[in-house]
């Protein structure tokens, strides 16, 4: 040691010299790997042994500045900020007991160059290393909140000076007597500028590969945790990992875990019925009940998405509390606060926290810390900041941060997301959000040879859900009332065609393809073979068009940089023959046949599509076939087959999608309507026209009139293999849009079109023939039949679930039923039975009796209020 003229030795201090002027302007904005140096550095110099060879706790200095004295240093510099360094720390006359630390990076070999390889107190060096990460986070906060820590008084550093040599010496119990009082000053310097709880919730992530190792060494972390994970893995760790089970049945009875899960299934939330989602979410409680001993505390999905229904079902499942997050990525609407009671559309709420987590695998989510907490502090009534990660995958830093938190609250209090709602109750601001702010989930490329194509796969999932609602619909057919005839049209149904005309221009000019029923009339286009109008007798206009194409697009050229849809290209759709004849959906109507050929002519696909009218219904039927030529590669959103619809440029409409069957309205270019899309009036009294997409998910709205409803995306080949086929359907002023689209989705294809490509029709109608009307089949199958008798006795807002039925000698006795409002207008709904009722009570999911929703019985009828979106289940008894 050297020695200073008053006597004393001149001990070396470390000193780290960091990328600022003052604490003020730390800079937190650094990149994972400067994060890292940064950190790296400021840790090793809080090693025991270099502490207790200095006699004091660390300090630091600018990197931009000469060293503030000339004591003696362990000049630590974080090999990011050594140019700089080298600026003004090579000019300083060093002393002859000065140690550079430059150019190193990571914790191990920054400490072997400033203390040796084998320093002692090794055995402590971690609780040092995690008082030093606190001392600094808990100053960069304390700037943060407009104050200072105070800690560069004589307790604090004698703390620090006393516990280092009791480490070097091996008298343990004295070292941890004096991290305790360096951990109590720091909470106590705390109270000085921010004297309310903060709370940091630790959430893990569950996968698969996880459930082993990774699962337990998480569970021996020292702080409470939130296990994020699937429903399907409940029965996975029952299975395969009993000693995992074993350890996290122990970690709950301890409340050191408390479980966030959801559904059973992974399908995208926005893809699906409520009636799916309930079962889901009910099955996915079932699993960890059964496997775990205890039904999770709290929602949570890693991917999937989100909605506004999910307080409701959430609420009246029992589940108080949610997680905003989704994991994948995923924006969700901002509420403007971190605490929050989630109100959802159609009643209920949740607890839930709603800022993103930080990333606990990165070093710059450390430094983020202080500003976080800072704005939580700030702005929120409760503040909380959030950690995620998958097991095993956390940094080394974060494992301080979870030491830190097991010594001390001076970072906020570590809490389960169970323990966190428990202790907060109350204190979360209210927050609800329409339907339409939550992002649709879009289509991602299949991967793979053996993966399906994206659009087939949503789509046979959506027919199989809407099959089992139309069978169990069926089961209450004893006591409904029969569907009501629709009133007859002021002209009778039959073949249509255009008066002849006179003179000579009449001769030459062909008359049109029509179809026409009394309350629709549909006109093909003799060129393309697509519908060049539909519309109503008392229309003034057309109210739709509709053809098919290719969609591509051009690669960004080297000139000024265009976006997608302006460099997005069709091709044009040309019948080759277009002929009356029976429908795969067993309507007479007719049926045209041609290519999809690009700007050059060069055709990309061919295409069957047979249109035909349901009888007494305001409903066309498409059947489609395409049959590329080349293969379909690309971005799903950019190179698809899609069903284009296009309605007057100058009108002004809105347009609503089929989100869980109910009427959204949406001003998203692109969204999810696997069920319909309704494009509104542009004046009132005028009825809405009605896609029925057959559960075909994806739609664009590429321009203000026209829409692009996605038949197929990337990864369908060429050739027979490649062929797609697909229904859809359209009507207008529809009285139960749900109630039909459910009927459309879940209609078998029927009779591929494919088995009649061979048969030639017996009169083929080429652009250059002679006038053609065509009957409307008086007795349709298939789709039309089912279509035509999923009439609505009433036009009623709202749709008509079923959950359970129970019969006695063919009767039913009993039935749970749900009234779903669908258009987002609060009212009364009243519903018919063709049997007295003895009961009708409001209940939950689980059957538990509601007094809030009073329902009255008049007659065979029963009536209750339904709040916009609601979904109200029933306990009925039937006389």
């Amino acid at each position: 040691m050297e020695p200073r003229p008053d006597g004393a030795e001149r001990r070396p201090v470390p000193t780290v010299f960091l990328p600022c002027h003052s604490l003020e302007d730390f800079p937190t904005w650094l990149d994972d790997g400067e994060a890292d140096d940064l950190l790296s550095a400021w840790i090793a110099a809080w090693h025991p042994a270099l502490i207790a060879a200095a006699g004091r706790r660390p300090r630091w200095a600018s990197v931009d500045l000469p060293p503030p004295d000339d004591t003696p240093l362990v000049a630590i510099v974080p090999a990011s900020c050594d140019e700089r360094f080298a600026i003004q720390g090579d000019g300083r006359l060093a002393s002859p007991l000065d140690r550079h630390v430059r150019g190193i990076r990571g914790r191990a070999e920054i400490l072997a160059a400033a203390a040796g390889a084998d320093p002692p107190a090794a055995a402590w060096a971690e609780e040092f290393h995690a008082l030093g990460l606190a001392v600094l986070l808990a100053e960069l906060l304390a700037r943060r909140m407009r104050s200072s820590t105070e800690l560069d008084g004589v307790d604090f550093s004698a703390a620090v000076a006393t516990a280092a040599q009791a480490a070097v010496e091996g008298r343990d119990d004295d070292v941890a007597a004096e991290l305790a009082t360096c951990y109590r000053i720091l909470e106590a310097s705390r109270g000085r500028y921010y004297p309310v709880d903060a709370w940091v919730v630790d959430l893990v992530l569950l996968a698969e590969s996880t459930l082993g190792e990774p699962l337990r060494r998480e569970l021996d972390a020292g702080v409470p945790l939130g296990l994020v994970a699937p429903a399907r893995l409940a029965a996975k760790l029952a299975t395969a990992h009993p000693e995992s089970l074993a350890a996290v049945r122990a970690a709950l009875v301890a409340g050191r875990v408390s479980i966030a899960s959801g559904r059973l299934d992974g399908r995208p939330l926005d893809l699906c019925t409520p009636e799916e989602i309930a079962a889901d979410l009910s099955a996915g409680v079932a699993a960890w009940e059964d496997h775990v001993g205890q039904p999770p505390a709290s929602f949570a999905q890693i991917d999937g998405g989100s909605t506004a229904l999910l307080p409701q079902l959430l609420a009246s499942l029992g589940i108080g509390s949610a997680l905003w997050q989704r994991f994948d990525g995923t924006p969700l609407p901002d509420p403007g606060t971190g605490r929050i009671r989630w109100e959802g559309t159609g009643g209920g709420s949740v607890e839930s926290f709603a800022r993103p987590p930080l990333d606990a695998r990165s070093a710059r989510a450390v430094l983020e810390l202080p500003e976080r907490l800072g704005d939580a502090m700030d702005h929120d009534h409760v503040a909380v900041v959030s950690f995620a990660h998958y097991a095993g995958t956390a940094g080394p830093w974060h494992a301080l941060l979870r030491r830190i938190g097991s010594r001390s609250t001076v970072l906020g209090t570590f809490a389960t997301p169970a323990a966190l709602f428990e202790t907060t109750q109350g204190g979360g601001l209210a927050a609800s959000f329409e339907p339409d702010a939550f992002p649709p989930t879009l289509p991602t490329a299949a991967v793979g040879d053996d993966a399906p194509e994206p659009v087939t796969a949503a789509r046979d999932a959506t027919s199989a859900a809407a099959q089992e609602l139309v069978a169990a619909a069926a089961a209450l057919a004893p006591v409904m009332p029969p569907a009501a005839s629709t009133p007859s049209a002021t002209k009778a149904p039959g073949p249509v065609a255009a008066a002849p005309r006179r003179g000579w221009w009449s001769q030459r000019r062909p008359q049109p393809l029509v179809l026409d029923n009394g309350h629709v009339r549909l006109e093909v286009h003799r060129d393309t073979g697509g519908m060049l109008s539909l519309r109503r007798p008392a229309d003034r206009g057309n109210r739709l068009s509709q053809q098919l194409a290719v969609r591509g697009t051009h690669p960004q050229s080297s000139g000024a940089w265009l976006p997608v849809d302006e460099r997005a290209w069709y091709t044009r759709m040309q019948a080759e023959s277009i002929a009356p004849g029976e429908t795969p959906s067993g309507l007479s109507g007719l049926v045209s046949r041609g290519m999809l050929v690009d700007a050059a002519g060069h055709p990309l696909a061919r295409f069957t599509q047979a249109v035909g009218l349901v009888p007494d219904r305001p409903l066309a039927v498409l059947d489609i076939t395409l049959d590329p030529t080349t293969p379909l590669a690309g971005a799903p959103l950019e190179h698809y087959l899609a069903c284009r619809f296009a309605w007057h440029e100058n009108e002004d409409v809105e347009i609503r999608r089929g989100l869980h069957t109910q009427s959204i309205v949406t001003d998203r270019s692109r969204f999810t309507a696997p069920y319909f899309v309704e494009i509104g009036p542009d004046r009132a009294g005028e009825a809405s026209v009605a896609i029925l997409t057959g559960g075909l998910p994806w739609h664009l709205r590429v321009m203000p009139h026209v829409l692009d409803s996605m038949l197929a995306c990337a990864g369908v080949p060429a050739g027979g293999s490649g062929r797609i086929e697909r229904r859809l359907a359209v009507g207008i002023g529809l009285a139960d849009v749900s109630a039909a689209a459910l009927a459309c989705a879940a209609a078998p294809v029927g009779r591929a079109l494919r088995d009649r490509q061979s048969e030639q029709p017996p009169e083929t109608l080429h652009p250059t023939s002679s006038p053609a009307s065509v009957p409307v089949s008086e007795t349709p199958a298939h789709v039309g039949r089912a279509l035509r008798d999923r009439q609505s006795p009433t036009d009623r807002p709202f749709r008509l679930t079923v959950h359970h039925v129970e019969t006695h000698n063919g009767r039913v006795v009993r039935a749970r039923i749900g009234l779903l409002e669908t258009t987002g207008r609060a009212g009364e709904a009243r519903l018919e039975w063709q049997a007295d009722i003895t009961r009708a009570e409001a209940c939950d999911l689980r059957g538990r009796p509601r007094s809030d929703t009073p329902v009255a019985i008049t007659g065979r009828s029963i009536v209750v209020f339904l709040r916009r979106y609601e979904w109200v289940h029933l306990d009925l008894e039937f006389a």
